[in-house]
């Protein structure tokens, strides 16, 4: 994974960086991107080990901070709410939200580990339908639960409708 401090812009893929950075700055890179190039762009590795959660704990991405000259993911472990420890004991669902931001949803694909599968899945796409989901996921500031790129995207990610909304009501607490 990398990380642009500058936008505050999280990629798992060589492809996510070159589209991001041709679109804001038109940099072009050379067929094979070192991280030499990446660092004279702004874009630099990014560490992230997401820590177990013991039962009654909810884990979430935290800050990205600057520590001993590497760009690290941090994360929060905390106790669930009683409202959501509830919800977990009863097995109730927490209400999905109708819409999250962008970058709430990149944050809560992050932590599902399927961020960096969701350009392969929006290149496997035949077209207009993959033009259509690469302008929504790169230029949409917010994304709509039943919106047709999520949709999409859930079939091609193997993501069924709880899997998409436990993503949803993470993403919203972001």
């Amino acid at each position: 994974m990398y990380y642009q401090p500058s936008t505050n812009q999280v990629f798992t893929l060589h492809g996510e960086i070159r589209s991001a950075l041709w679109a804001s700055a038109s940099v072009i890179f050379e067929s094979v991107i070192t991280d030499a190039a990446l660092a004279e762009a702004g874009v630099f590795p990014l560490r992230s080990e997401r820590p177990g959660a013991q039962p009654g704990e909810i884990v979430e991405p935290g800050p990205i901070e600057h520590v001993d000259d590497a760009w690290i993911q941090q994360w929060t472990v905390r106790a669930a709410t009683p409202e959501e420890q509830a919800a977990i004991d009863e097995g109730d669902k927490v209400p999905v939200p109708h819409e999250v931001s962008m970058r709430q949803a990149r944050l809560a694909l992050l932590a599902r580990s399927v961020l960096g599968e969701v350009d392969t899945a929006i290149d496997s796409l035949p077209s207009p339908d993959r033009e259509a989901a690469r302008i929504e996921w790169d230029y949409s500031s917010v994304v709509a639960r039943n919106s047709p790129l999520v949709v999409m995207m859930g079939a091609a990610l193997s993501l069924d409708d709880d899997a998409l909304d436990e993503l949803f009501i993470t993403a919203a607490r972001l």
